[in-house]
């Protein structure tokens, strides 16, 4: 695969990648450099990836390399000094247009952020999983060959995390 093909799989599944890179990390600037370093390891490894064979679940398997490596090499330092997000800083005055739509926004954000944390609770298993299918946007049987397991066993996580999120968000 040659770099224009690398640039036709941004256009392609840009998107879906950027989507995931946001549901993985936690700032918006670690998605935009999560994203980036995913391309270059694309442009790096372009000859591994062929069109054939689901560019979509290559790139995602990348990202999801480049971001537990970056966890892991990270950990320690999180724990110290943990990032909050520019997103949680609130409503911003220009924004009001109507006390219900202010108070709609709101509720919606309250709902988003709790299943946000409800999510980031979840086994780091069934998080790969639902982060893959949600944000990725990715098939079963691509989840599968992305984390190297089962389609069976994408499934049974997949349950078990939307179980969880019922039961801690009070959804049945």
């Amino acid at each position: 695969m040659e770099t224009c093909d690398v640039e036709l799989l941004v256009e392609q599944y840009g998107d879906n990648l950027y989507r995931y890179c946001k549901s993985l990390t936690y700032t918006l600037e670690d998605a935009e450099d999560l994203y980036q370093q995913t391309f270059l390891k694309a442009l790096e490894l372009h000859k591994r990836i062929l069109p054939d064979k689901n560019p979509k679940a290559y790139l995602m398997s990348i990202a999801s390399n480049i971001w537990r490596n970056h966890k892991s090499k990270y950990a320690r330092h999180e724990r110290i000094a943990p990032v909050i997000s520019s997103e949680a800083e609130g409503v911003q005055i220009e924004d009001m247009k109507g006390e219900s739509d202010v108070l709609e926004r709101l509720v919606r954000e309250e709902e988003l952020a709790d299943l946000k944390n409800c999510v980031e609770r979840l086994p780091e298993k069934q998080k790969q999983v639902i982060k893959l299918f949600y944000a990725a946007e990715l098939p079963i049987e691509d989840i599968a060959r992305v984390l190297k397991i089962p389609k069976g066993t994408v499934k049974s996580r997949l349950y078990q995390a939307k179980e969880r999120l019922r039961e801690e968000m009070g959804v049945y």
